[in-house]
């Protein structure tokens, strides 16, 4: 009797169990919103000794830092051309250089520097240093979390959210601020930009309030040149293959017939009422596109300004972390519109 008991119950356990699978939720790729919509402010948290916005920061005499303001012909001239140009926003335009362990990402206007990110190991990104633990720039620099800029007769009042003090912090240097991403796990400083007020009105990355009325400033995904996003999609590519070289995982190969899918796989989830990225859906339509794979994962990220700040928040985003630095893939394929950004990451047969 006590062995029939048994029985029964492991096989209602089972039914129960089948059930679950039938019914239970797809797995879904969560989509990772640009956080500074609903920044917190950090007024009552700034970090020992960086709250008088009177202590200057010196400025850098040496690195990217001295390129802000310069002529671009200056920049070519030792570098070489960029190896791609492309439209921004307005009259922006981002230009591509690449050294050995060096990647640059210089906007300029009418041909003045206006902003230059960078990251890899050999970086010039004095007086700062990739790699270099964090805890020297709250250490050495004075940091306002509320700076207060003016663009073109307007006022603007940044706000720091406490996040952005661990993995995005500002450094004002007279008239050039340094954006310092931090990988939060490491605390390791992973890439650094310089740019100025202009720029840094344009980009967006922390929260910013017009002095009139204290109303936030919305991002605008309509005034983006339509050449754009192609661009922007293959430095995501980059900047993803960057981070991976600096976490010493192997560069993924871009595979068109993913960035495909991704583009379809896009379209599809967000032509609906309520977006939404699963796993299945992916590797159905891998398997219909004849897309050998042995595992398969994406990020998704929406509403950011530009590709550095949404890479930076993948990699201090454990989900997302996990996906864009997983050793075992080795191919990926994306897509750029409509303010969404999306990879696909493939370990193939």
């Amino acid at each position: 009797m006590k062995k029939l008991i048994i029985k029964i119950i492991g096989v209602l356990l089972l039914i129960c169990f089948l059930i679950y699978l039938f019914y239970s939720p797809r797995l879904k790729f969560d989509v990772l919103e640009n956080p500074n919509k609903d920044a917190t402010k950090t007024t009552q948290n700034k970090v020992p000794n960086t709250n008088e916005e009177s202590v200057e920061n010196s400025m850098p005499k040496e690195g990217i830092g001295t390129w802000v303001g310069q002529n671009l012909k200056k920049l070519t001239d030792t570098y070489g051309q960029a190896e791609r140009v492309y439209s921004y926003k307005g009259d922006f335009k981002n230009y591509i250089f690449k050294k050995h362990n060096q990647y640059y990402l210089v906007t300029t206007k009418h041909n003045i520097i206006r902003s230059v990110y960078a990251t890899g190991k050999a970086a010039k990104v004095n007086p700062l240093k990739i790699s270099d633990n964090a805890s020297h720039v709250f250490e050495k620099y004075s940091i306002n979390p509320e700076p207060t800029i003016k663009v073109d007769g307007k006022q603007y009042e940044l706000e720091l959210s406490d996040s952005d003090m661990k993995t995005q912090t500002l450094i004002k240097f007279k008239d050039v601020y340094a954006q310092v991403y931090i990988d939060q796990q490491s605390n390791e400083i992973v890439a650094v930009r310089f740019l100025d007020n202009e720029a840094l009105a344009a980009f967006k990355p922390y929260q910013m309030l017009s002095s009139k009325g204290d109303k936030e400033v919305q991002s605008n995904h309509d005034d983006l040149p339509y050449e754009q996003n192609a661009n922007q999609l293959m430095t995501l590519y980059e900047i993803t293959n960057e981070m991976r070289k600096l976490k010493d995982a192997k560069p993924l190969t871009v595979n068109n017939d993913i960035a495909h899918i991704a583009s379809f796989n896009l379209y599809e989830a967000t032509g609906t009422d309520s977006v939404e990225f699963t796993e299945d859906a992916l590797k159905q339509q891998l398997n219909d596109q004849d897309i050998p794979f042995l595992s398969t994962s994406q990020n998704v990220g929406y509403d950011f300004n530009d590709v550095p700040t949404l890479i930076h928040s993948w990699l201090n985003s454990d989900i997302h972390r996990s996906r864009m630095l997983n050793s075992k893939y080795n191919e990926m394929g994306g897509e750029v519109t409509n303010g969404y950004y999306t990879l696909i990451f493939v370990e193939d047969k």
